[in-house]
């Protein structure tokens, strides 16, 4: 029978369907559970664009340091224009050695997607002479004004980058900490170990899967795609778009990969390097 100390629904006698407190221990290891299977859920989703965007975030911030170097080449081809004459030592170190040299120089510190895209779209061994852009464009002064210019679909690019990678970054970061957080007690070093080799292998593998994605995509668009396949909102498939494409999806397979085998890893230091602690009393 109910009664004041036992309300309808508490604490049901044998054999009775009731309601269990919200804050029973059964209640609270529940819900702990079901907010740490949510959490694995969400970092599983997140870590598999970890290759893709870290890779697209790096190689956006050392776009924009281009630009920028470019920029200042464009604004010392300016001064010569507007002087109203160069003579062919001063355009040949503005081409050949400043801007020659920062393309070279600055594809040493991309990924290696970065380094296969910039490669297949303007290979550094072919980069145009002095002689053979004033051939192409009629004058050294038409040459002046080009210099410094910059392609602006990989602009458009970088700049995804630059703001999608970071983000990503620590999205993922963000969220390895709440799986790490909402493991039970017990559990947490283990996970901790888990989740950080997941990440690791998610980084290494993605980087390798995205360079892999993006000669598969050249390869690809050298056969049959380009430049005849057009795909809706994407548009026509040329060589540099199938690049991306083909490195997205590399980084995706080679994240997921990366992330299974790394948690493995972390999974068989705990099984054969089992934590012994001891507790001393001083």
């Amino acid at each position: 029978m109910p009664s004041s100390s036992r309300p309808i629904g508490l604490y049901p006698a044998s054999g009775c369907v009731g309601i269990v407190p919200s804050n029973s221990p059964s209640a609270l290891a529940s819900a702990a559970g079901a907010y740490f299977t949510q959490a694995v859920y969400i970092e599983e989703k997140v870590t598999l664009s970890l290759g893709a965007l870290s890779n697209l975030g790096w190689d956006g911030y050392q776009r924009l340091v281009y630009e920028r170097a470019a920029a200042g080449i464009a604004r010392q081809a300016q001064e010569f224009l507007a002087r109203g004459y160069v003579t062919t030592a001063e355009l040949r170190d503005l081409v050949e050695v400043q801007r020659n040299g920062l393309v070279v120089s600055m594809r040493k510190r991309l990924t290696p997607f970065g380094r296969f895209y910039s490669e297949k779209l303007k290979s550094a061994k072919s980069l145009p002479t002095v002689d053979s852009l004033v051939a192409r464009k009629g004058s050294p002064m038409a040459v002046l004004a080009s210099v410094g210019k910059t392609r602006a679909v990989t602009n458009r690019i970088a700049v995804f980058g630059r703001y999608a990678g970071p983000a990503g970054v620590v999205l993922d970061i963000v969220v390895v900490g709440v799986v790490i957080q909402q493991a039970p007690e017990q559990d947490r070093a283990r996970i901790a170990t888990r989740e950080i080799s997941g990440v690791v292998g998610s980084f290494a593998a993605g980087t390798g899967g995205m360079w892999a994605g993006g000669v598969a995509g050249a390869t690809w668009a050298g056969t049959w795609a380009a430049p005849t396949l057009v795909i809706p909102v994407v548009g026509t498939i040329t060589e540099g778009t199938a690049i991306v494409l083909g490195g997205v999806a590399g980084a995706f397979i080679g994240s997921w990969l990366g992330r299974s085998a790394g948690q493995a890893v972390g999974d068989q230091i705990w099984r054969v390097a089992p934590v012994e602690w001891t507790e001393y009393v001083g």
